[in-house]
């Protein structure tokens, strides 16, 4: 080939490579880029993609619209998000349980969060809390654990979903300690909590958000949290860690992410502009109203996060024997 044929031949190839880069953007005549979300109007999952929604459209130079594609835990709204085009303008809002907890507990479950999805990027972290109400006199997770071996009527813990991250931190609690303890689910926080306020259940577990302004007024009694740090929102509450507890660093999370297949350079623009979004001051003081911590990460390390999630949870949900079916 002369050198000619050669130059030519470059920039073809080069001019071939800038058109693909270009397709590979958002499209931003296509219609609005679909934020899904897989629970109701309201919920702390609609209220972050609703916070990031404005933001992402300035970035974007698209409009961004939240669609709520409610049941099945989040099944319903990944199973959409799975089978739609990768072309980014259909991008999943999803949590720790719709990629850890119900692939793990669920035969039901037809997505595989490795295999069917590219993460964009980690949006939020939250913390679980153990709360008894404050007639039941224990003042630490030890003693509660005490009660629990010492009077089986005592045993019971709620948790706001069966099959949530919560059930299976109070099963690896009781399982370490040798003490059977029998989880009560509720369909959410809110009637649980009420069920704590109310002295009818004796322990519960469940994100903090719930139980933040309770534990201020001195109406519930917290515990212990998970994670590796004392959460500021209640800076007076040990860490699981700190009680001699090692297998409870990992928090709870939420992530944004698009169908497997969707171009590189789309993820890229995606995970740019989500990152811009959180490091907005008014967007890190709205999630922080939601008792959770604005923590981005690249795509990778979400990807990493949940297959050591599943790692670290596949073998308490099989030895605990659940299963949604």
């Amino acid at each position: 080939m002369t050198l000619p044929a050669l130059l030519r031949f470059s920039l073809a190839c080069t001019s071939i490579a800038f058109a693909c880069a270009a397709s590979a953007q958002v499209p931003t005549g296509k219609g609005p880029l679909r934020l899904i979300v897989g629970y109701p109007a309201g919920g702390s999952a609609d209220v972050q993609a609703r916070t990031l929604a404005d933001k992402l459209s300035s970035e974007l130079g698209t409009t961004v619209v939240v669609e709520n594609r409610t049941g099945a835990g989040g099944q319903i709204a990944a199973d959409f998000v799975r089978a739609a085009q990768p072309d980014g303008l259909t991008v999943l809002l999803a949590n720790m349980h719709m990629m850890v907890m119900l692939p793990l507990t669920s035969k039901s479950v037809r997505y595989d969060p490795a295999r069917d999805f590219q993460a964009v990027g980690r949006i939020a972290t939250f913390y679980e809390g153990i709360a008894v109400p404050t007639a039941v006199p224990v003042r630490n997770v030890n003693e509660w654990l005490m009660l629990a071996r010492n009077d089986k009527s005592k045993s019971g813990y709620g948790v706001p979903a069966a099959g949530s991250v919560a059930q299976f931190m109070g099963y690896r609690l009781g399982h370490d300690a040798k003490i059977e303890l029998t989880a009560v689910p509720y369909r959410g926080a809110a009637p649980l909590v009420q069920d704590l306020l109310g002295n009818q259940v004796v322990a519960g577990i469940t994100p903090i958000a719930d139980l933040v302004q309770y534990q201020q007024s001195g109406k519930l009694r917290v515990l212990a949290v998970n994670g590796v740090k004392r959460t500021p929102l209640l800076p007076d509450v040990p860490t699981l860690k700190e009680l001699g507890q090692p297998n409870f660093d990992n928090l709870e999370w939420t992530g944004l992410f698009v169908p497997a297949g969707t171009p590189r350079a789309t993820v890229t623009q995606l995970h740019a502009a989500l990152g811009k979004a959180l490091a907005l001051p008014e967007v890190q003081e709205r999630f922080a109203k939601l008792s959770s911590d604005a923590n981005p990460s690249t795509p990778e390390e979400l990807s990493a996060l949940i297959v050591d999630d599943l790692k670290r949870w596949g073998p308490v949900v099989k030895a605990s024997g659940f299963t949604t079916e």
